[in-house]
């Protein structure tokens, strides 16, 4: 089983269907610059169940997906 960094979500990733990020917490940026410089750039995803994305401390269902990133785009976000 492979040793994979980990992405909670409240949504649910399908496995072979897209999922567009906004990633802008600091220990997920470190976590994509980690695993961009591997092929395939991969990570876990699992559902929160108790819990918000934003800040840790969430709980998690016990299985997840495996996600690759397909796509990476550096850019400034506007504020909302």
């Amino acid at each position: 089983m492979a040793d994979l960094p980990m992405f909670p979500l409240g949504s649910v990733l399908f496995p072979y269907l897209p999922l567009q990020l906004r990633v802008f917490e600091e220990r997920y940026l470190v976590m994509l610059s980690r695993i961009l410089v591997n092929e395939p750039a991969e990570f876990g995803v699992f559902l929160i169940e108790r819990g918000q994305e934003v800040g840790g401390g969430e709980q998690r269902f016990p299985l997840g997906t495996v996600a690759q990133v397909t796509e990476f785009t550096d850019q400034a976000w506007p504020d909302d």
